[in-house]
Order: structure tokens, then C-alpha cells, then sequence
């Protein structure tokens, strides 16, 4: 009775296993839309569920509008099942990636990629994913993993802001950044600097639980600096140095 009972649980098994590889690619599509809040959308999928290929669009807030084209390619690596994770090596226009998500949580073995800020800032939360990002914005790092639970994060991504700008904000591109993400447990530490540009901004904040914080100072150079220390004055108050603005930000958290 045990070996008919073992054979039929091997079949049962194998036959799970064989319809999960069969599975195409274009039932990736939900997950994507769901876990981006109908922000993102996968097209033009090819191949399976564990290879395959698509293209990547986005949209800002209720607009019916699809845009930032990014094509995109994943496989599922199985030597990393064994350990009870599944191990992804994705790869965009510019770059990749390698992510393994397991029950506790995902790690980030390897990132350098390039994205459109378009593309990333329609997931930020409330009224700062309407902004109108602009840019690209590309990540390196790795050994980066956050708990799912326990809401912790170790590890360090840079983050390079390119050609950055902002819709609310006339006049074109307002230089480059650089964005310094470091894990120390239960706490996302961030540190803003200024690589070039018209908006000189650097500062330092942190994200922990549902709150996020930032500190820094901003001022504007160029010939539209008037404008742009206008719009300073609106969001910040006068620093200690004439032209400069203090800038202290709360609000949710991710």
C-alpha cells in the first residue's frame, strides 16, 4: 500500500511540477498589476511563467494612459529552490538584477539597472507618486534583504538620479543625485547630495514603520534661481546662509 501510495504522490507531484513549466508568461500579468496597485502593466508577454520576456508600462493615478515603455526578461533560477527561495535574474533595457523572495523575506544579491523615474515614481505613496517624475534613476548594489514581518532592512543601494525633474516644477531638467539607501534593522536610512544642476539639495532622513522623515537644505543657482527659491520659500523656511532654505519633511510611510 505505501509504494502505490508514494508512486501516486510522486505523479501528483511531477505533474504540479510539469504544469507550472508549462504555464505561459502572460500569467505573470495580474501578480504585476496587483502588487503595483494597477500602476504597472505587463505587455506583450512571451515564453513562460519561469523564462519568458515582456514590456513594462505605467500609468499615474486614473489616467488611462499607458507610458515608459521598458522591456523587460526574467528566469527563475532552480538552484535556489532547495533553499526554500526563489532565486529571479531579471534584466531591463540597461541592466539586471538577481532577487531571490523566500516566506521571510527577499534578498538582493546583485543590482545594477537603469530605469525610468516615470516608472518607479507612480509607486510612491499619496500625493507624491502624482509629482510627474522625471529622469532615469539607476540602482547598484548588493547583498540588500528586508523581513517581511519584522519590517527590517540590512544592506546598501545607491541610487543615481539622472537628468531629475519634477512636472510641478517649470523650466526643465534640475540636475543629477545621488541617494544613499542603508539598512539598519527596523530603520531605512537615506542621505540626498547634489552631483550638479540648477536645485542644490542634500540632506539626510529616514523611513521607519509608516513615517518618513527628511532634513536638509536647498537653494537654486542659475538664472531662473528666483523663481525656483519662490518655490523653496512655499515648501521650506530661510537658512542660516542667504539663499538657502531648511527643509523638513514628514509623512507615510511605503
Amino acid at each position: 500500500m505505501r509504494p502505490r501510495l508514494l508512486g501516486f504522490g510522486l505523479f501528483v507531484l511531477f505533474l504540479l511540477f510539469a504544469l507550472v513549466l508549462m504555464w505561459p508568461a502572460t500569467a505573470l500579468a495580474p501578480w504585476i498589476g496587483d502588487a503595483s496597485n494597477r500602476h504597472w502593466r505587463l505587455a506583450s508577454a512571451e515564453g513562460r511563467l519561469w523564462n519568458g520576456k515582456g514590456v513594462l508600462l505605467a500609468r499615474t493615478g486614473d489616467s488611462a494612459t499607458w507610458h515608459s515603455a521598458q522591456n523587460i526578461r526574467w528566469r527563475l533560477r532552480w538552484s535556489d529552490l532547495w533553499r526554500g527561495r526563489f532565486g529571479v535574474e531579471a534584466g531591463v533595457d540597461q541592466g539586471g538584477a538577481l532577487v531571490m523572495v523566500g516566506l521571510d523575506g527577499f534578498y538582493i544579491e546583485q543590482l545594477d539597472a537603469t530605469l525610468t523615474t516615470a516608472l518607479l515614481g507612480v509607486l510612491l505613496p499619496g500625493a507624491l507618486g502624482r509629482y510627474g517624475w522625471a529622469g532615469s534613476l539607476h540602482g547598484r548594489g548588493k547583498d540588500f534583504s528586508c523581513a517581511w514581518q519584522s519590517r527590517t532592512c540590512q544592506g546598501e543601494i545607491e541610487l543615481i538620479w539622472s537628468n531629475a525633474g519634477v512636472a510641478e516644477i517649470l523650466g526643465g531638467e534640475l540636475g543629477d543625485y545621488r541617494i544613499r539607501l542603508v539598512g539598519e534593522g527596523p530603520t531605512l536610512r537615506l542621505d540626498l547630495s547634489t552631483l550638479s544642476g540648477r536645485l542644490q539639495i542634500a540632506g539626510n532622513g529616514e523611513i521607519i514603520a509608516n513615517a518618513v522623515r527628511f532634513n536638509g537644505e536647498a537653494g537654486a543657482t542659475g538664472p531662473d534661481a528666483a523663481s525656483l527659491n519662490n518655490l523653496l520659500r512655499t515648501i521650506g523656511r530661510p537658512g542660516a546662509t542667504p539663499g538657502r532654505f531648511t527643509i523638513d519633511y514628514r509623512g507615510a510611510g511605503f
